[in-house]
């Protein structure tokens, strides 16, 4: 039986993964693409991404209806900034978070909220559904870990991420133990065109 909780899960959310919009061609080096990004549940987004020169970003537009039926159109952009890998051989691309400014590899939109952001842009705790388990498992365990390392962090830092305009060592061990966490989740649930029936539309 799984803890009681109060809140929402990754494997909940509707979810944009980076690696699925590498996958599907969406992102290309030197290449503008667009298309359209729909969920079984009936959401539906237009995207235009644009991998060319000084420019790097990915152009959400959608609408969303309200409560009271009043619809809102929503058009930004989400800038893709690339770090060198370990292995030296090529870039790995990231998503720059709206909200906070952090690199994410996944953005959510969950808890009522308007635009896409990253896991930890949100004041109620966007649960990975490990921490919803009685049954611990090895990816439990690391979610678990990396979670109290990266609030413990976090609070240390507070706003002091940059230096000279240089990002401190301890905003980077942050990037780095948030980027385990993505992949650790990552190891658990599919891409988005089988967790949340996400598919694509070229055009």
């Amino acid at each position: 039986m799984g803890r009681y909780r109060t809140g929402t899960t990754t494997g909940e959310a509707v979810r944009i993964e980076l690696s699925y919009l590498l996958k599907e061609g969406f992102i290309q080096k030197g290449a503008i693409t667009r298309g359209v990004l729909s969920w079984t549940n009936g959401g539906r987004i237009s995207i235009e991404c644009k991998y060319i020169e000084d420019k790097q970003y990915i152009r959400f537009n959608y609408i969303l209806t309200n409560r009271d039926r009043d619809e809102k159109e929503y058009d930004y952009k989400i800038q893709l900034t690339f770090v060198p890998s370990n292995l030296g051989k090529s870039n790995v691309p990231y998503f720059v978070c709206l909200a906070t400014g952090d690199r994410c590899r996944i953005l959510y939109r969950a808890y009522g909220s308007p635009i896409w952001k990253s896991r930890n842009a949100y004041r109620y705790t966007l649960f990975y559904p490990t921490q919803t388990s009685s049954k611990l498992s090895k990816y439990n365990d690391e979610l678990l870990a990396l979670d109290k390392q990266i609030k413990s962090l976090r609070n240390e830092i507070r706003n002091q991420t940059h230096n000279n305009g240089k990002p401190t060592r301890r905003y980077k061990r942050l990037q780095r133990l948030r980027d385990r966490q993505e992949r650790a989740d990552h190891l658990r649930w599919s891409p988005p065109t089988h967790a949340n029936g996400c598919q694509r539309i070229f055009y």
